[in-house]
């Protein structure tokens, strides 16, 4: 979609605003002292937005785009027409229009505040709370993550702008808010006993949001999702879970349980195929380590599974002197 095929749509949809009033051909070409001044016409746009004719407003701005490209007010124009969807609550089409005037005029002064205003526009967008829904977290998330993206790249590529802090203040909002949403489909998955899916969406948040609530996201999560593997009879990923929680919050209140499970869990037991023999390992074999349910823990060693067994069809031996050696073909006589 073109940005005038986009704008075209806004005014389409002002049109509820202008209802009772004369209407206005947003075709009708722009004569008098705004038809030859870039500034004029400009300053007309803005009035008329400020007066809430907001057709009358994109016809004159979208005049001075079409007419005075090279002209500063051409910018100042497209920027001026994504404001008003944002005022207008048109939130899908100020987040479009916005990164494209950022995008079209990077060294803009004001090409700081259109990417912020994107980012924000996609915040305002985000899931409402109203008592006769469902909660927010419980429907889908897609404006908020596109809010969160938008906005860290504006943090990233404006350091110095006056907009950064209350960028920064929107993100912490937004992963508080996408937190509660994976909490929420983690619960979905833990009370239908769906371990496996409950594990991922547990370790996701430890991964993605762990460093909320002062980190107490993190071990909550992955304790969590070591009960799901625990569940799940997966002890590999239980341990490596648990190794997690010692390694990355060593002074949560779950440390101490997932170092003294990890105690439990005792190295994997022999392979029931060297059991009961008695035997000893003959010098220099390599063998295999101590398993326990079937879980090798990572020694480095190839277990003994791995190793190819040997073929059935073994080469044959060169024939010694005492075998009849193999006849030399002779040679045709010339």
């Amino acid at each position: 979609m073109t940005n005038r095929t986009r704008i075209l749509a806004v005014v389409l949809a002002l049109c509820a605003a202008c209802a009772g009033k004369e209407s206005v051909d947003i075709t009708k070409p722009v004569t008098g002292a705004e038809a030859s001044n870039a500034e004029r016409a400009y300053k007309r746009g803005l009035q008329e937005k400020k007066d809430k004719n907001f057709i009358e407003a994109v016809r004159y701005l979208e005049y001075v785009r079409n007419n005075f490209p090279y002209s500063q007010y051409a910018a100042l124009a497209e920027l001026a027409i994504a404001d008003m969807a944002f005022e207008r609550d048109d939130w899908a089409n100020a987040a479009t229009q916005y990164p494209d005037f950022a995008k079209s005029h990077p060294s803009h002064p004001q090409a700081d505040y259109a990417a912020f205003r994107a980012g924000l526009a996609r915040w305002e967008d985000k899931p409402s709370d109203v008592w006769i829904l469902p909660p927010s977290w419980e429907k889908d998330q897609l404006a908020l993550r596109n809010a969160l993206d938008s906005l860290q790249r504006f943090v990233v590529s404006y350091p110095k702008s006056q907009y950064v802090p209350k960028a920064r203040e929107l993100i912490a909002d937004i992963r508080q808010r996408l937190s509660k949403h994976e909490q929420y489909v983690a619960d979905f998955y833990w009370k239908r006993k769906a371990w496996k899916g409950a594990a991922g969406r547990l370790v996701g948040l430890a991964d993605n949001y762990g460093d909320l609530n002062g980190g107490k996201m993190r071990s909550d999560a992955l304790w969590r999702a070591s009960e799901a593997y625990r569940n799940l009879n997966d002890p590999l990923a239980e341990r490596k879970v648990l190794q997690r929680i010692v390694q990355e919050a060593p002074n949560s209140e779950h440390a101490r349980e997932a170092q003294a499970r990890l105690q439990q869990m005792a190295p994997a037991a022999v392979p029931a195929a060297e059991q009961g023999t008695g035997a000893e390992p003959a010098a220099g074999s390599v063998q295999p380590p101590a398993t326990h349910g079937g879980v090798v823990p990572n020694t480095g060693a190839v277990p003994l599974g791995n190793v190819p067994e040997p073929t059935s069809n073994q080469p044959r031996p060169s024939p010694t002197p005492t075998e009849p050696q193999p006849a030399k073909p002779t040679e045709p006589s010339k």
